[in-house]
Order: structure tokens, then C-alpha cells, then sequence
């Protein structure tokens, strides 16, 4: 890992030592620590000549990172943004899943956080989030969440979520 457990999440990760132990091991190393792009993904890779990478923080609210580094990987090129309509839908049935696996009470506190990691570009002044920070019911989250990103798209809100959640939620 690119950071001592003195440094924790502080500071810039360090890609030197990764770099010194490939060099003196025969066994896969991975890299990891502030990989939140395709690009600097490929850099870590180069710089360390790693393996492997693991991505951690770089994912939260960005699960599309790992098709943008494979992508990036074998073309050099980058791809462009998710739609709106991907990140609504991919939040929706993650939030709505959350619901389930931890229950109402627990699933809109859990819920709150992961809703700031994805709309972190979009909600940059903090207001959709303190509003939504504020619910205590599953389905007013999700509605929320649907008039929200309808908003976004120039779209009137819809009554209902369940079409944007897949049955596997």
C-alpha cells in the first residue's frame, strides 16, 4: 500500500516503496492508494511495474472506474463520463439495496454517505445532500433520489422508483 497507517487517508500516497519491493520479490505485487483515475492508474502501474492495482476510495461513487482503467489499459484512450440516466440508475439500485440488506432504520443513515460519494461532481454546493441527509424513510430516499436526477435531465419527476431498480434489488 502507497501509505504507512501513521499517514492513513492524509497526504499523497507513495509509490516508491511498492516500486523497491517488486524489484526484490519474485511473488505478484499489488499497488494500491490514490488511484482514482484511469490515468493515474496506468502510472502507478508503469512507475511500479506492479502486477496488479486494487482500488479502494477511488471507486466510492465512481464504480465505472474499473471499465474506464481497463479501457484506458488497452486503447489509451479515455472514455467519456457516465450519462446521467447510468449514474441515476446504478445509484438507485445500489441505495435501494442498501434498503434491503440493512433494513430501513440503518439503510437511509448507510444510504447518505454513499449517495455524497456519487453526486460529489453534480451536488458541488451540498444542497441536494442536505436535504437528503435529512430522510428517514427508504422509499422518500429513493424518491428523492428519482425527482433529483430528473431534474437533472430536464425530465418531470416520476412517482415511482421501481422501474429503475433490477430485480436483483
Amino acid at each position: 500500500h502507497g501509505r504507512t497507517r501513521a499517514c492513513m487517508y492524509k497526504g499523497d500516497a507513495e509509490y516508491d516503496t511498492i516500486k523497491a519491493i517488486k524489484q526484490a520479490v519474485s511473488i505478484p505485487v499489488v499497488a494500491n492508494g490514490d488511484i482514482t483515475s484511469a490515468q493515474k492508474a496506468k502510472h502507478v502501474l508503469e512507475y511500479t511495474q506492479a502486477d496488479a492495482l486494487m482500488i479502494g476510495r477511488g471507486a466510492q461513487g465512481h464504480p465505472w472506474i474499473f471499465r474506464e482503467i481497463l479501457h484506458y489499459l488497452q486503447t489509451g484512450q479515455i472514455l467519456p463520463a457516465p450519462s446521467i440516466d447510468e449514474v441515476s440508475g446504478v445509484l438507485l439500485e445500489h441505495v435501494a439495496n442498501v434498503h434491503q440488506f440493512y433494513g430501513d432504520f440503518m439503510g437511509c443513515r448507510i444510504a447518505r454517505k454513499h449517495v455524497g460519494w456519487y453526486l460529489a461532481e453534480h451536488d458541488q454546493q451540498r444542497l441536494f445532500r442536505a436535504k437528503f441527509n435529512a430522510i428517514e424513510d427508504a422509499q422518500q430516499q429513493l424518491d428523492e433520489l428519482t425527482e433529483y436526477f430528473d431534474k437533472l435531465a430536464g425530465e418531470p419527476a416520476q412517482s415511482s422508483v421501481t422501474e429503475h431498480i433490477s430485480p436483483a434489488a
